[in-house]
């Protein structure tokens, strides 16, 4: 095996032999590859040869990614592979811990893990539960009246998403604040009026809805995981010694809990390689993450090395994304956010060295646009995405949205286009074929001598070919039949086709043996039937794991229902809205991960891009309104819908919280909350344009709404970073 060409700010880490090492890396720096060769070589050595070596992080797809990649090193250097070294989340640690001794924590060895998934079933059907029960008026109290009943609706639909949020991260926080339900009723007088006081009664239900299931959720998990470590002596000695050294990887997305866990597990022998980029931390306001806690450990460490090195983009973005660390973190009016970007300039690779060297484009590939209207940006980004398609076909391309809701407009436009794109989102059609494939079996049941639900069935769950006009003939012949002659009929099923070895006969042969199994089998129990029509849909894992999901959201509701119907199983499939099945398949499709292919086209939130790279990029909606530059302005955090006084819940959530533990502190929460908010969306911005790799292209529109235009209290102001970005591009193309 060749030597490997280390870069000369990869050759420190690669060095790293013991004590606390911080690695801040900047995109596309290579920390993935550092940290599995930087392993091999420790595992080489024998220098853990009186323990083990955790790599710790914070995805499954990205647990199997460092599992096979060190693998293949081991295998490369002809060293056989052993159980010296572990992968895992961080979350699998903390069972890990708590499974060796339940009972320091006094929980029964018998507990189950509720994931996101399952903890997102429970807590929507405790938040319907207390709407059902009297909580409707009070959910509806906090509702700025509207005048008319259009407006009213999209306020109730925007506070049911929101309220779902705010009750799950209060629920969180309360749990790493040691508040359990009865002691938060204990702090909560009476006459209180305060937004703990919705809270309360369902955090008290799904507490006791987890523990009736013997079930902890990812917070439980840490908090239990930290306290086992810290009761016991012997339970903490035992990790201390299994673990000689712990990797971090992601850190900058790592809580306070998860800190303190890492640390003791690490106080004996003091090896600890925690691995991230501040830059890109972008999950703080949907979670308990902090980049501080990475920041503090830099300071702290023993050493400090940076991978400021990056070969995934052109010089020219790199320079752009420089740009925006100098203008934040020097020259930004809110002073209090300069330190949102960590001030780390990115340097391309030396050339001719012998390293993957950055891309080099004939042009210069960066353009800021202002269009009319955001109808007219979707349109015209996808004319430009059509244009390229057609001149480079393999070049990927990767169009980023801020909301979901974006997602799903310019989704529809690629389609009316035909335009064939993944879409990295919950309500993609491909992602929700699962679903509707098992509603559209479940509603021919419920009519089953309808010749037009089973021929539904048969065109859309099974018959799948190319031959859309054999299919469409083959449709009409089954019309001139009753449900009862094609399904238990052989002799009209072979004589409805010329051709039995065609796609379509193919698929209606499998099709009707499939209905006809899934029609004699006994509904005893109604999440095991859904877990049998499953079974007969020949699924992938991704789509199989979606139906394991709604037989457990079955068996729950049931539980809670006992008079449930499949008619009611049927509508709750088909609703769209509904906040947990979108939770299944966000989640279901992340299991293994994505990654963009040549001449594929993405559509994705900002968000969702993080980890990802494309040769082209769209970054549509650069507004101040969704990039904002100070406190003064709209923000999101700001609940149009709801009432001057509670306009800001998270706020005074953290507020009301804090005052239980520390009493008031005299912080300003609603002006922190929208610094946070500040914070987060410029490193989103900087994510976005660190997935480029050859062209960018940044837009806003000055209206929302064609109907908007000429009203100047509707006009849209690009965000003040993409004015600072487009100076920087005028001064580059000489204008």
């Amino acid at each position: 095996m060749s030597k490997i060409n280390y870069r000369e700010d990869q050759i420190p880490i690669i060095n790293y032999t013991a004590g606390t090492m911080a690695v801040p890396a900047v995109p596309g720096a290579g920390k993935t590859f550092i940290v599995t060769n930087l392993v091999a070589k420790l595992l080489e050595e024998k220098l853990n040869d009186k323990g083990k070596i955790l790599i710790l992080t914070y995805m499954n797809s990205a647990v199997n990614n460092f599992k096979g990649r060190i693998k293949k090193i081991l295998e490369d250097k002809n060293i056989k592979e052993n159980s010296s070294y572990e992968v895992m989340t961080i979350h699998s640690l903390a069972v890990k811990i708590i499974k060796e001794k339940p009972e320091i924590i006094m929980l029964n060895e018998e507990f189950n893990i509720a994931d996101d998934l399952q903890k997102s079933i429970v807590l929507t059907e405790c938040i319907n539960k207390y709407r059902i029960n009297g909580g409707e008026r009070i959910f509806n109290f906090f509702l700025k009246e509207q005048k008319s009943e259009h407006w009213r609706d999209i306020s109730i639909e925007n506070w049911d998403r929101g309220f779902y949020d705010l009750i799950g991260k209060a629920i969180s926080e309360l749990k790493y604040k040691d508040i359990s339900p009865d002691k938060l009723e204990d702090n909560i007088p009476n006459d209180y009026k305060g937004i703990l006081r919705i809270v309360l009664p369902i955090y008290k239900e799904y507490d006791r809805k987890l523990k009736q299931q013997g079930m902890l959720d990812y917070d439980d998990i840490l908090v239990l995981g930290y306290k086992a470590l810290t009761i016991d002596e012997d339970l903490r000695s035992k990790f201390q010694n299994k673990y000689k050294y712990v990797f971090e990887d992601e850190c900058q997305d790592s809580n306070e809990v998860q800190g303190k866990i890492i640390k003791l597990i690490c106080e004996k022998n003091n090896n600890l390689v925690r691995v991230g980029d501040i830059n890109q931390s972008i999950t703080g306001t949907f979670s308990s993450a902090d980049p501080k806690y990475f920041k503090e450990f830099i300071e702290k460490a023993d050493y400090c090395y940076r991978m400021d090195m990056s070969n995934r983009s052109s010089k020219d973005i790199l320079d752009l994304a420089n740009e925006l660390v100098a203008y934040v973190t020097k020259d930004f009016d809110q002073i209090e956010c300069r330190e949102a970007l960590e001030d780390m300039k990115v340097r391309t690779v030396p050339k001719n060295k012998g390293y993957k060297e950055n891309p080099e484009p004939y042009t210069y590939n960066i353009n800021a646009i202002k269009y009319k209207t955001w109808k007219d940006e979707i349109s015209k980004t996808i004319r430009f995405t059509k244009n390229i398609k057609k001149k480079y076909p393999d070049k990927s391309i990767g169009i980023l949205v801020p909301f979901n809701d974006h997602v799903i407009q310019v989704g529809r436009e690629l389609e009316k286009e035909g335009l064939e794109f993944e879409e990295l989102g919950p309500n993609s059609l491909n992602k929700r074929k699962t679903l509707n494939s098992i509603a559209c079996i479940i509603d021919f049941i419920l009519s089953c001598d309808n010749i037009n639900k089973l021929i539904t069935v048969l065109d859309k769950v099974f018959i799948h070919t190319d031959n859309n006009q054999g299919k469409k003939d083959f449709i009409e012949i089954l019309k001139n039949h009753t449900t009862e002659e094609i399904i238990y009929n052989e002799d009209i099923q072979n004589n409805l086709i010329i051709d039995l070895d065609s796609d379509v006969y193919k698929g209606f042969k499998y099709g009707v043996n499939a209905i006809k199994e899934i029609l004699e089998y006994p509904i005893v129990r109604l999440d095991t039937f859904i877990l049998f029509i499953g079974e007969q849909l020949k699924l992938e894992n991704e789509e199989m794991s979606i139906v394991h999901y709604i037989s457990f959201y079955v068996k729950f509701l049931v539980s809670e229902n006992m008079y449930m119907k499949l008619q009611d199983i049927y509508d709750i499939i088909v609703d769209t809205k509904n906040k947990v099945f979108s939770h299944i398949i966000e989640v279901a499709y992340e299991i293994n991960g994505y990654e963009p292919t040549p001449g594929s086209i993405t559509l994705c939130n900002y968000h969702k891009s993080k980890g990802l790279e494309w040769d082209c990029v769209f970054l549509l909606g650069l507004t101040d309104f969704n990039f904002p530059d100070n406190v003064n302005q709209k923000f999101q955090c700001d609940k149009w819908y709801l009432k001057e006084k509670y306009k800001n819940p998270e706020a005074i959530i953290k507020k009301e919280i804090d005052a239980i533990v520390d009493g008031y502190n005299g912080i300003n929460y609603e002006y922190q909350t929208k610094i946070d908010v500040i914070n987060e969306k410029i490193r989103l911005l900087y994510v976005g344009i660190t997935r480029a790799k050859e062209m960018l292209i940044m837009s806003f529109s000055e209206y929302k709404d064609e109907n908007d235009m000429g009203n100047i209290r509707k006009k849209q102001n690009p965000c003040i970073y993409l004015y600072k970005l487009n100076q920087h591009i005028n001064q580059r193309r000489g204008k």
